[in-house]
């Protein structure tokens, strides 16, 4: 017995030591101070070692962890709606080609009227916990033809890429009201070989930070430069009205088949020897 008593008690003096004295020696210290100074009761920080071997002790302490993000559900996944045997309402509405509601049906006898290899039951609308005057008690459900579904998918898939080749055929130039000769020449150059090749363009005029700005004439100047440029093009021409005026904001739209590429003088010469002579 006397061994477990020595033992209790360095257990009991060791715990003390640890989280017991640390807090007495700082209240005396607040104590000193404060009959020290009686006008300041402001502590000076004090860490001795006890206080750090406490806070390494309480950093063993075991906390749990808190739950994951991962480990709950995406909104989207949880606002999915049940198809086909995943349906579990007993009754349910069904929505027709009109939109026209009919039923209550029941919905494992829907389910064996229909062939699930070409037809599949959807629910568009879940049935409301409290429902109120004329709002359906049943969720709403509808058929659908897995053919024309297929189908229709492909052809919004088709638009879907009609749109995005068709963005990808309009490309942009942007010209300074006060642009000089040569980047002018420069531009003209990307411009036509744009057209010549089927794309759209869309020229914007604008006044560029920190240059100068151009007179009224000089802008429209340019503007008719542009202008006789396109008329070099052979079908080139603006498919739709320009957006603003010289020397504000400016836009035009042109437009050009495929391989619209200006006659040559070589070609020009032989088609005009190719002509019947007049007597």
């Amino acid at each position: 017995m006397s061994g477990t008593r020595c033992l209790y008690n360095y257990n009991r003096t060791a715990l003390y030591r640890v989280f017991v004295s640390p807090f007495e020696k700082v209240e005396a210290l607040a104590r000193r101070s404060a009959l020290a100074h009686p006008a300041s009761r402001t502590l000076p920080p004090v860490l001795s070692p006890p206080m750090q071997s406490f806070a390494r002790h309480a950093a063993l302490i075991h906390r749990p962890r808190k739950p994951s993000s991962s480990a709950t559900p995406e909104p989207k996944a949880a606002q999915r709606l049940p198809a086909d045997v995943l349906i579990r309402d007993r009754q349910i509405l069904i929505a027709g080609e009109d939109s026209k509601l009919t039923g209550p049906h029941n919905t494992s006898r829907v389910l064996q009227s229909l062939d699930l290899d070409t037809q599949s039951l959807r629910m568009v609308s879940r049935a409301p916990p409290n429902p109120t005057g004329d709002q359906p008690q049943y969720a709403i459900c509808r058929i659908v033809d897995k053919r024309l579904e297929k189908e229709r998918e492909k052809e919004q898939e088709k638009a879907r890429k009609e749109t995005a080749r068709r963005l990808a055929r309009i490309k942009e130039l942007e010209l300074n009201w006060a642009i000089a000769s040569h980047d002018l020449g420069h531009k003209m150059k990307q411009m036509k070989g744009f057209l010549e090749k089927g794309y759209k363009v869309e020229v914007i005029f604008a006044k560029k930070r920190g240059s100068r700005m151009a007179t009224r004439d000089e802008a429209e100047a340019l503007v008719k430069a542009v202008r006789d440029v396109v008329a070099e093009v052979r079908g080139a021409k603006e498919w739709k009205a320009a957006d603003g005026q010289p020397p504000k904001v400016m836009k035009l739209y042109l437009d050009a088949p495929p391989s619209a590429k200006a006659p040559s003088k070589s070609s020009a010469v032989n088609s005009e020897s190719s002509e019947p002579l007049e007597n």
